[in-house]
């Protein structure tokens, strides 16, 4: 029996306004307003509201068959409750329905794994409580920032009570070993991995609608028979799924038939006998071997080369990171709400996705929303910005 893991990462950052040199110490509203709030419409109503319908609507009809699971930054929650509070309410439905998982995550879709535990487990804690608030959920499982997983981060959430981590199946940490297994941290051996088949995933978030390939165009019927003919095995035991949700009606809009393929996909998938579906925190219920996997640096979903140099990968980056991390001591001493909030906004992975030079020159798929003409705009708004915070900190 092939378990099936769908599951998706929510995450919208609080977007810069233009900041100049001269708007510091003097002027410390840094986010757009307008931007903020038109793309959180624009997503609402192409991606969330649609596909939780859609998600509700394949619940109802196979129900406790076809499950799911989420994980939705702090910044993401707190723009919905802002702009498009029914979005939050159509979450609500789909917990009811108990075939939904909500997983922790990071506030702001921080990148504070990647600096150290004080600021990762801070990230975590605001997290919490805002789940708490606002759906009433205390998750047991994880899916970091774009899964950024490491043995020192998964022993660090091992420590804060999570058991299970969802995770990249990178080649270059697993060797010959299959995603499809489940796996432990090396420290914490009753922490769960839950490792994401990238190949299976990037089907969809990168070809779907990719007139050059040469599957074009993806069916559901296709989809199935990839997972039937992949190399994991007629008995692997896990397949994980995951995905950005705005694969569905943003980065491929309604027009494009991704609605129509995830619904036929799990029509076909639930009408299969060796597939059958599973939230992240059911694994801690099952009775399977775990194999231990190292990972001794971070790896990640991004590229080919699952690392984090799109985000910490050039010297623009890594100084923004540096900076940005120095005044940690400063937020914990502040008492300026605004500022110390502002701190944590600027972790978002966002930010530093803007200063990568990784992509640049081409089109990527996550950065359909990018604002800067290049990385080093990107850099100078951004640094802009942090010379303020650190003044409005130190008051």
């Amino acid at each position: 029996m092939n378990r099936i893991c769908f599951h998706f990462q929510i995450s919208q950052p609080y977007r810069l306004r233009t900041y100049r040199f001269f708007d510091i110490n003097q002027n410390h509203d840094y986010f757009d307003d307008y931007q903020n709030h038109y793309l959180t419409k624009r997503l609402a109503e192409r991606c969330y509201l649609p596909a939780n319908k859609m998600m509700l609507e394949l619940i109802k009809k196979y129900p406790n068959t076809f499950k799911l699971s989420f994980s939705i930054s702090g910044s993401s929650i707190e723009l919905f409750k802002n702009y498009c509070p029914e979005v939050i309410e159509s979450f609500k439905e789909l917990i009811a329905t108990d075939c939904v998982e909500i997983t922790g995550s990071t506030f702001t879709h921080s990148i504070a794994s990647l600096y150290g535990k004080d600021a990762f487990m801070e990230q975590i804690r605001l997290q919490e409580n805002l789940l708490q608030e606002t759906f009433g959920v205390k998750p047991v499982s994880f899916c970091n920032t774009e899964i950024i997983y490491s043995d020192e981060i998964g022993e660090w959430l091992g420590d804060a009570g999570y058991r299970v981590i969802l995770t990249e199946g990178a080649r270059h940490i697993l060797g010959w070993k299959s995603p499809t297994y489940l796996y432990c941290n090396p420290y914490q051996t009753d922490v769960r991995l839950l490792l994401r088949t990238y190949k299976l995933c990037d089907d969809i978030t990168l070809r779907f609608n990719d007139y050059s390939w040469d599957q074009y165009p993806l069916t559901a019927d296709k989809y199935m028979r990839f997972l039937n003919n992949s190399n994991f095995g007629s008995e692997a035991p896990f397949i994980n799924l995951y995905w950005d949700y705005e694969t569905i009606g943003e980065h491929y809009t309604a027009d494009t038939g991704i609605f129509d393929f995830f619904r036929n996909l799990v029509d076909r998938l639930v009408a299969n006998e060796n597939y059958s579906f599973i939230t992240p925190k059911e694994v801690l219920d099952m009775d399977v071997t775990t194999a231990t996997m190292h990972a001794p640096w971070p790896i990640s979903c991004s590229g080919e080369e699952k690392d984090t140099h799109e985000w910490i990968g050039n010297e623009l980056q890594q100084e923004a990171f540096s900076q940005l991390f120095k005044l940690q001591k400063l937020y914990d001493q502040s008492t300026n709400p605004q500022a110390k909030l502002s701190w944590l906004r600027l972790q978002a992975a966002d930010h530093f996705n803007f200063m990568s030079s990784k992509w640049f020159g081409h089109r990527f798929v996550k950065r359909n929303f990018e604002v800067y003409s290049s990385p080093y705009q990107a850099f100078i708004n951004y640094m802009n910005v942090l010379n303020d915070v650190k003044l409005q900190l130190e008051k």
